[in-house]
């Protein structure tokens, strides 16, 4: 058995992605002990620590081969044209010697050698799956867009396609949707986190009901065997400055005076629970900036490089204040309420999707609605007063996103074994490499 994860990000500099990377990992290894598992990754270091045994596989060759010389590409999101973004895909799919041809002459041997062993990699596995990701969204839309062409190219094949937990959505980009629209219907399996965006936009994409599953995020499963006993004590934080995150970096000072006035109130700990390592987006920077000033701030107690770390150190918490989608994980899954701070559309979906997922004790507020300040510092007192009350729904959401997730897995399992997920229907107007 060989399989191919594609992953939501190849440099394991999130713990969000990582954890969701190792529950794939690990059920697949449950399922095929024997299995050669590969994973498209920057950082080989990393990922043998985190999935000891995965063998890394360089990103390089599948951006060589579908980003050199990609002018239809570039002009057809220019133009909103997907006509063009479509063609390009094609003729890469139909020639790829000649793509390889090119990327040898533009960016040499080394690079053409990747592309090369990346089309035979993918040609010779018995599986491609997505883990868990947020990223089939306009935000991300490259790597929403090598995501598709992957699951296309291994349709062509006839080999078995599977995406597990993700977000799915919002895909406002016309060149996007329509890569979704033509492949996604044809993926064998799609497991969403949340039932309030995902299936709307998967039916209006033409994907069969059958073929979905509602999971939750499949990193719920290590957090809720990690839970402690009862709830901590502390505030834990997770503010992410980024891009996607609509987050600028002057809206720290605003928001540390009421973060402070609401621990100070309740005689709280603040404490760092940074989840992204990312240079361009460091959480712990950002929390040092919100702790200036305050005279209780918590020294971390476990290792934050390490899911199991980072799991356990929010397990010091009695709320969880974030704009991470995985800060929110991490905290409910474990019983813990959750205050999300949000302002981009991209955050909104992932965050009120996970509000309703877990029913009760995740209060979203909006940063881009009047008087936020006053509406955090509510917000926050209300959720540490309600933290044991929530904790058994919390549990209980958790423990049956879990067992819907496990099902999902062995429902693709079951489906493989029966040859039921293979077909050798190429999509209609392309050839198979």
């Amino acid at each position: 058995m060989r399989i191919l994860i594609d992953p939501s990000s190849v440099h394991c500099l999130n713990l969000g992605d990582v954890a969701m990377l190792q529950v794939t990992v690990a059920r697949f290894r449950q399922f095929w002990p024997d299995a050669e598992i590969h994973v498209l990754n920057d950082n080989p270091e990393l990922l043998e620590l985190y999935c000891p045994g995965a063998l890394p596989v360089p990103s390089e060759g599948r951006q060589s081969f579908y980003f050199t010389l990609a002018q239809l590409t570039r002009l057809g999101r220019r133009w909103a044209q997907p006509v063009l973004s479509e063609l390009d895909v094609e003729w890469r799919h139909s020639l790829p010697q000649v793509v390889e041809k090119l990327v040898r002459i533009r960016s040499g041997p080394a690079n053409a050698a990747a592309l090369r062993s990346f089309l035979d990699l993918v040609r010779s596995c018995d599986l491609i799956a997505a883990s868990g990701a947020g990223q089939i969204t306009t935000a991300f839309r490259s790597p929403s867009t090598l995501v598709l062409n992957t699951m296309e190219m291994a349709i062509q094949h006839g080999i078995p396609t599977a995406i597990f937990g993700q977000g799915i959505g919002p895909i406002d980009d016309p060149c996007l949707r329509a890569r979704a629209e033509k492949i996604l219907p044809k993926v064998g399996l799609i497991c969403l986190r949340e039932t309030v965006t995902g299936p709307k936009l998967l039916d209006s994409l033409g994907v069969p009901q059958e073929n979905v599953a509602v999971t939750g995020d499949d990193a719920i499963d290590t957090c809720y065997k990690l839970r402690t006993d009862r709830p901590g004590t502390a505030i834990g934080i997770n503010l992410r400055i980024s891009w996607y995150s609509d987050i600028p970096r002057d809206l720290v000072e605003t928001l540390r005076r009421p973060l402070q006035q609401a621990a100070s109130a309740l005689g709280a700990t603040l404490l760092s629970v940074p989840i992204s390592r990312h240079p361009d987006e460091d959480d712990a920077e950002i929390c040092r900036q919100l702790f200036e000033g305050y005279s209780s701030i918590g020294e971390a107690r476990h290792d934050l490089t390490l899911v199991d770390g980072m799991v356990q150190e929010i397990g010091r918490c009695r709320v969880v204040l974030t704009t991470s989608y995985h800060g929110g994980v991490f905290a409910l899954s474990q019983g813990i309420p959750v205050v999300a701070w949000v302002k981009s559309k991209y955050f909104a979906a992932k965050l009120y999707g996970l509000a309703n997922q877990f029913g009760v004790g995740c209060e979203v507020v909006a940063l881009d609605e009047g008087n936020f300040g006053e509406r955090l510092r509510s917000a926050i007192v209300s959720a540490w007063e309600s933290a044991e009350g929530v904790r058994p729904a919390l549990l209980e959401a958790a423990s049956r996103q879990i067992a819907a997730s496990n099902s999902a897995y062995e429902r693709m399992r079951r489906k493989i074994a029966a040859g039921e997920l293979s077909t050798k229907a190429a999509l209609a107007g392309a050839q198979v490499i």
